[in-house]
This record gives C-alpha cells, structure tokens and sequence, in this order.
C-alpha cells in the first residue's frame, strides 16, 4: 500500500500544535492560534482509527486481530512514557526534599483514581512538576481499541450511531459550559476533562477514521484507476472545508471561549482526511518528521517544558518570553526527538558500510 505522506506531513504539523497548546502565544494571536491548534488531539484519533483496519477485516475475528496488536503495542509505549514522567518527578521531588509519601499520597488517592478512571485525567497522569495531563491521550485510546475489541462483532452495526451520538453530546455538553454549567455528580461541567476523556472525544474520532477508511474503500472500488483524479478535482472544495473548519475554530473561540473541542475541529480533520486522498504536494522533508518522530514530539514535549521551567525557576536561564517560548520548544524537540537521531542513525549507517 502507497504511503499517505499528506497523513504525514499533517501529523507533523499536529505535534506542533499540540505545543502550541501547552505553551500559548500571548493575545488575541494566542486565542486564535490556541483555537487552530484544538485541530491536532481529534486528528490524532482519527488518524489511529484510519489505519486500525483494512480491507476485509469485516468480521469479529479480523477485527480483534488488528485491535488487539494494536492495543498491546499501546500499553508497551504507554508504559515507557508513564515510567520516564514517573521517574522524572520522582527526582524533582527529591531534589526539592519533599516528602515522597505525601507526594504519593496525593498522587495516587482513591479520589484521583476515580477521576483517572472516568475521564483519563487528574493526578494520576501529571503534577507539580509536570502540569499538563496530555497522557491522557494514550489511556483514552487504549480504552477505545479495549471496546473496539470487545465489541468487535457489532462495531460496524453501531458505530455510524455512536459517532453522531457522542458526538452531539460532547458539543452539547461543551454548550452548556457556555451557558447553563450544570454540576453532575457534584463536578463542574466547565472543567476539562468532563467533556475532554475517552468517550466524547476519543470514542467518536476514533470511529470517525474507520468510517472514513471504510468510505474511502467504497469510492476506490466504484471509481477504480480513476479514484485519484477523480478526488484530485474535489481538491479546492476539501481546501475550503479545512479552511472554513479552522475559521469556525478561531470565531467559537472569540465568541464562545475556550473548548477542548470546536465544532470548526471536526470540519477541519474531515477536511483533512478528505484532501490526503487527492493528490498533494508533500515536500522532501516534513512528513519524515511526521513519520518518523511526531509521536515521541508528542509524548515527550510536556518532559522539555518542564526542564526549562524547572531551569528557569532555579534562574539557571532565564525564562523565555511568552511570544517566543512555543518557538523555543518545537525548536528543541525538533533537534532532541528528529534531527540528533538522525544525524546519529546516519553515523551509525555510514560506520556499519
């Protein structure tokens, strides 16, 4: 099968956002760019769920082969990246001489298990010394493909149903944030992860990349040879749609305030996965980054704030300005998780001819 680099090149540009998120420009160009880059958490989703089967994987059996590996590989990297911020805090707490056991005690309270357990989020995944739970991401999918497994008998009965559902229910749920914030079971519904966790958003993006997958399937086989030039031509109406998705993201954001998920989000990666079916000019370059490192950027980037916080708070560099702090880590984690492995792999290539 052909390589999608467009797939590619976009999940590179995806991480990127992702820091972008977790760093924030200042101003008006802060809220607009924090909004575009809401894109990049739904991408990713759709994206597993895009290339978790392919065809003929139709009946049970098919489909809990392809899960299931995919779901140990899963709880493989999970477990590394779990280890590695686990460890990490563990000496930034020990070099600040706090207590270990209170530390543990508040990390790992049967309150926080609870909060882990509904929506992949709380103590659990983060704390003082790393201050984002973007780990929440891999516990979310892990359950999605855990059901997908299960439920694989009727995951293609279902889940056009579960998609709009869920759907409906998160950006219902993001509406009452607005202007009615209710208090289940005593949480507010305006913090993040009551509407941001495994089931409104990464249950509905996951199926959403099946059935992108599924329809793709479908259009190839009615269209045959000429499948490409046939979407090729669609080319300027998915530009429009990627586009008019992230000009929704930035209006809701001005208009409504910060979402976890805009409704623009879902416009724009239909949009996307849309467009890597025409035929798109990738470069020489991007997408290997994509390819290649995207999700070490990804799992890791929180690990390079933290450092430069932490050396910044013991004034050991000064800490960088707010414009220019986003640009300061891409830049980094592009030449600690891309650039040195490869000039490293090409080395080590170079020695073993």
């Amino acid at each position: 099968m052909k390589e999608n680099k467009f797939l590619y090149l976009v999940k590179f540009i995806a991480c990127m956002l992702v820091i972008v998120i977790h760093t924030r420009f200042p101003g008006n160009f802060g809220t607009a760019m924090d909004a575009v880059s809401r894109i990049a958490v739904p991408y990713f989703f759709a994206l597993s769920g895009r290339f978790l089967l392919r065809e003929g994987d139709d009946d049970a059996e098919k489909i809990r082969e392809k899960s299931g590996k995919y779901l140990v590989k899963l709880l493989k990297i999970t477990g590394i990246v779990y280890s590695v911020y686990f460890v990490f805090s563990f000496l930034v707490h020990i070099y600040l001489k706090d207590s270990v056991k209170e530390w543990l005690i508040s990390k790992y309270s049967p309150k926080e298990a609870l909060w882990f357990g509904l929506f992949n989020s709380g103590t659990f995944v983060y704390d003082s010394v790393f201050t984002f739970d973007h780990m929440w991401f891999l516990f979310a999918l892990i359950y999605v493909i855990g059901l997908i497994y299960i439920f694989a008998g009727v995951l293609r009965k279902w889940y056009k149903w579960l998609i709009a559902g869920l759907l409906f229910m998160l950006y219902f749920g993001e509406a009452l944030q607005t202007f009615y914030p209710i208090r289940p079971f005593d949480i507010s519904i305006t913090t993040w992860y009551v509407m941001r966790n495994w089931l409104f958003v990464g249950l509905p993006f996951v199926l959403l990349g099946i059935l992108l997958s599924d329809i793709f399937r479908e259009k190839k086989k009615e269209y045959g040879d000429s499948y490409a030039e046939v979407m090729t031509k669609k080319k300027p109406l998915f530009i429009i749609l990627v586009a008019a998705g992230i000009v929704c993201s930035i209006a809701e954001a001005f208009v409504f305030g910060k979402k976890e998920v805009f409704f623009g989000s879902l416009v724009a990666v239909i949009g996307l996965f849309l467009l890597s079916e025409c035929e798109v000019s990738c470069g020489k370059y991007l997408y290997k980054i994509g390819k290649n490192s995207s999700d070490v950027i990804y799992y890791y980037h929180v690990l390079v704030i933290a450092v430069l916080d932490r050396l910044s708070y013991s004034e050991v560099i000064p800490y960088p300005p707010m414009w220019f702090k986003p640009i300061l880590v891409m830049v980094l984690c592009l030449l600690i998780f891309y650039i040195v492995p490869a000039v490293f792999k090409r080395k080590i290539f170079i020695k073993g001819k």
